[in-house]
């Protein structure tokens, strides 16, 4: 039996069969491994979305960009003669109406004032003077009477005899910027295609700095890329230094992970299934027993859920033994953007506080992040971002 060439796998044939509630698909040796792996949720992502990209696919968006490069080359020939043509008409309405002008003002007659005065030469007088600005002066009566309305009539009927002139309709359409304007549309549709296959590319080149499973591939570019225009460093990795569901979520085993140590990103996931957590450069004291300044300005929260991250505006963060993480806060309201206690499960969230969240019009400030008035921790990662 011949073997069927996978398209998207060169080198790899189609052996399998998969069936789903909805649908039943060929699988190649690749495909058929990767699904039998235990892989991170976005690992699985970044596969799948890999898949969108064979050989082929790329191929042909090289060959239509080609295609539509050349089309614009040729389109902005055309164009510009259309242009060349078309200002040549602008500047021949424009003698036009230059030329009526005059007649309506007679120019020429206004022109003799200054030749009468110049034929004179050596034998000009005040009294030849004199008779040249009573002549100019009647000229300009005879022009202005009753306030121009005469002249200004002049005028539109010249303007509107010139515009009933017949015309090239196409001329007046411009059918070539039109078509050049067809052709970009297209090449945009097809830069944003681009655009998503290099998105794809950044997004595997962070996954493989991230071994965790709360965040998506999507999300952990944000929050990297959000770190490195802050600090402006280049992020290297992110070690992890905790994992609540094997550690233990409760506020001992937290400090004696984070005490001490900065440049920590925290990741939770609620009860509702909520994903969302911060950032600082900050160092993380148990016995600071305060509010923790961020002079870089860097730090953030997030939330995965609604997409969202929310800049720093006050104090970062507070360190108490007695409490879980707890970042941003007011001395003076007694309130924190997030309060987890160190049992992981109570605390609240008042987000706005020293995080600002005004720009997403945020209807329940206390439920945002959490998906519910209290935490509930699921689960909670911890990692120490590294820097090249």
């Amino acid at each position: 039996m011949k073997l069927i060439p996978c398209l998207k796998h060169d080198g790899s044939y189609l052996l399998f069969i998969k069936q789903d509630k909805n649908e039943t698909k060929f699988f190649c040796e690749q495909q058929f491994l990767i699904s039998k792996l235990n892989l991170s949720t976005s690992l699985q992502e970044i596969f799948t979305n890999l898949y969108q990209y064979d050989e082929n696919t790329v191929n042909n968006l090289l060959i239509d960009f080609q295609t539509q490069f050349s089309n614009i080359e040729k389109a902005l020939k055309i164009v510009y003669k259309e242009l060349e043509q078309h200002s040549k008409s602008i500047l021949e309405i424009k003698l036009k109406i230059r030329n009526e002008l005059k007649k309506i003002i007679k120019f020429d007659q206004f022109q003799q004032f200054s030749v009468n005065l110049e034929q004179l030469g050596d034998s000009i007088n005040i009294q030849a003077i004199e008779q040249n600005e009573k002549n100019l002066h009647e000229y300009l009566q005879e022009l202005t009477k009753n306030n121009c309305q005469e002249l200004n009539l002049k005028l539109i009927d010249v303007l509107e005899r010139i515009q009933r002139e017949p015309k090239n309709l196409n001329e007046e359409q411009y059918p070539q910027c039109r078509k050049l304007q067809n052709y970009f549309k297209s090449f945009n549709l097809n830069q944003q295609s681009l655009a998503q296959y290099d998105n794809l590319l950044n997004i595997v080149q962070c996954s493989t700095k991230y071994d965790g499973e709360l965040l998506s591939s999507n999300q952990l570019c944000k929050i990297i890329n959000y770190i490195q225009s802050k600090l402006n460093k280049k992020v290297k990795t992110f070690q992890q230094i905790y994992f609540g569901t094997k550690d233990g979520l409760n506020g001992k085993v937290f400090w004696n992970k984070v005490n001490e140590k900065s440049n920590l990103l925290m990741i939770f996931k609620s009860k509702s299934g909520f994903i969302f957590g911060g950032f600082s450069p900050c160092q993380w004291q148990q016995s600071l027993n305060n509010y923790v300044k961020d002079n870089t300005w860097s730090s953030f929260l997030f939330s995965q859920t609604h997409d969202q991250i929310y800049p720093l505006k006050g104090d970062a963060f507070y360190c108490n033994l007695q409490y879980g993480p707890t970042f941003g806060g007011d001395f003076y309201k007694g309130s924190h953007d997030i309060y987890i206690d160190k049992n992981f499960q109570e605390g609240y969230s008042n987000l706005g506080t020293a995080y600002q969240c005004d720009q997403y019009q945020i209807v329940n400030t206390s439920t945002h992040l959490f998906g519910q008035v209290i935490p509930r921790i699921e689960e909670c990662e911890i990692y120490q971002v590294i820097y090249v």
